[in-house]
Formats: structure tokens, C-alpha cells, sequence
């Protein structure tokens, strides 16, 4: 425990600390939006996006995590405007950017002979790294996803029951899929940041996935989804400093183990 308290005392890790806990809590809320509307896939879209972006950077020698961000953030508004209300479109579109993306990045390694792990560091993340400019962002984007789900909470719901029935209803559903869009893309990029490519999942996806498993209606939902995110990020980060592991790492196995202690609660309950 002292060990813990004299880590947090150092400011580059009380930082990482607390934007670890703001993500946890408020960016896995996307996930209640993805999972139902079918967009999972989204994420390795983005993923890509962001590796072409940082190889695009590395070979001119400029910031790979910003124009990572960047990439990710302009992709995931212009799929939002091309797809639309259309499910089946945005999977299509999501290959075409996915594709090409891969394919982009290989070509520019090839190209400028920059050794590709060096583009590949985005994939593993290093929240230690954040500054008071990245935990600045980190709160107010989790502000934002925040306010979404409270000014918009009655259109969300009807948009997750039935797209053309909200239409009908009034809701600008077309808006609506826009914002859910560029939400998504900046909640990636910040989680690419923060945990990296390969546990995204951790942080948006699984805590969404449990309170999806139990909860009774959409605000239960929302409570759970912020709660998993939370012990995500707090216990993970916990476990990363007590036992020197990779943070990103441990925030994934912490997510996992709730998630399978959520199936087994459920089926125990069921039966």
C-alpha cells in the first residue's frame, strides 16, 4: 500500500491515475451506442487509421501520436457522413478506409525504409506520457460523452430501439449517427493513447458488454457500463503498480475477469 501512495505522489503518475479513472468511467459509455448498432468493427477501422496515420508521421519526422489522433478523429467524421443511418453501409465503408489504411502504411514503410515497429509503438500505448494538456482533453471529452448521453437520452434509446421508427418520431436520426461517429473517433484515439491499439477493447467495449449481460433498462445500463469502466481503470492501474506490470495490460485482464464474473453471476441467477 505504501508503495502505491508513493507512486501517486509523482506527478506524471497521479496524472496517468486520474485519466485513467475519467476514461474508464465516461468513454466506456460509447460502447452501449456500439454494441447495438452493430459498429464493433468500427474500432479496427480506426485502428488502422491511426497506424497509417503515425507511419505518414514517422517518415516525415512529426509527432506519430498526433497525427494518429488526427487520422482517426477525420476518418471517423467522414465514415459518420457516408454512412449515415445505414448499418450495412458503414461495414462496407469501414473496409474500404480499413484497407486502405493497412495498405497505405505498408507502402510509406516500404517507401521511406522506416522500421515498422517504430509505427507499431501505437499499438502498445503509454499512458505514463500523458501531460496536462493530454489529462485536460482526456476530462473534457469525458464531459462531452457525459452531456450526449443527458441531452440526448430519449433520442438515443428510441435511435437503439428502431432507426426508422426514430425518424418517423422526429429524431434527427442522420445528426445523430454523425455525432455518434466523431464521438467514437475521438474516445478511440484517446484509448490508443492511454492503453493502445490492441486493448481498446478493455476500455470501451467490455465494460459495456457486462452491463449489456445484467441491466434491466437503458439508465441501468449506463450506471454499470461507468461502473465496469471505473473498476477497470482503478483496479488495473492498481495492479500494474503493485506488481510492475504494463497498465494497459492489467486494465485488460481486470475488464476480462468482470466480465467473466458478470456471464457466471447471470447464469447463476438464471438457473
Amino acid at each position: 500500500m505504501n508503495t502505491i501512495i508513493e507512486a501517486l505522489s509523482i506527478p506524471i503518475i497521479l496524472h496517468a491515475f486520474i485519466g485513467m479513472l475519467f476514461a474508464g468511467s465516461t468513454l466506456s459509455l460509447v460502447g452501449v451506442i456500439i454494441i447495438p448498432l452493430h459498429l464493433m468493427t468500427m474500432r479496427f477501422t480506426l485502428m488502422h487509421v491511426g497506424l497509417f496515420g503515425a507511419a505518414i508521421a514517422i517518415a516525415f519526422n512529426l509527432s506519430p501520436t498526433l497525427f494518429a489522433y488526427f487520422f482517426v478523429v477525420t476518418i471517423s467524421l467522414i465514415m459518420g457522413l457516408l454512412t449515415r443511418d445505414k448499418k450495412e453501409k458503414a461495414s462496407s465503408i469501414g473496409a474500404f478506409f480499413m484497407t486502405g489504411s493497412l495498405a497505405g502504411a505498408f507502402v510509406i514503410l516500404a517507401a521511406t525504409n522506416v522500421p515498422a515497429m517504430e509505427v507499431f509503438d501505437i499499438f502498445a500505448g503509454n499512458i505514463l506520457l500523458m501531460n496536462n494538456i493530454d489529462l485536460f482533453l482526456t476530462i473534457f471529452l469525458g464531459i462531452v460523452v457525459i452531456l450526449f448521453f443527458t441531452i440526448t437520452y430519449r433520442e438515443i434509446q428510441l435511435i437503439l430501439l428502431n432507426p426508422e421508427l426514430a425518424q418517423v418520431l422526429g429524431v434527427p436520426v442522420k445528426m445523430m449517427m454523425n455525432l455518434i461517429f466523431i464521438i467514437l473517433g475521438f474516445s478511440v484515439a484517446t484509448a490508443l493513447k492511454l492503453v493502445g491499439a490492441l486493448l481498446v477493447d478493455a476500455l470501451l467495449f467490455l465494460p459495456a458488454v457486462a452491463a449489456l449481460r445484467i441491466s434491466k433498462n437503458f439508465f441501468s445500463t449506463l450506471l454499470l457500463t461507468s461502473l465496469f469502466g471505473f473498476l477497470t481503470a482503478f483496479l488495473g492501474f492498481l495492479v500494474a503498480l503493485f506488481f510492475s506490470l504494463p497498465i494497459g495490460a492489467s486494465s485488460a485482464l481486470v475488464s476480462t475477469l468482470i466480465l467473466a464474473l458478470v456471464y457466471l453471476f447471470a447464469y447463476i441467477t438464471k438457473n
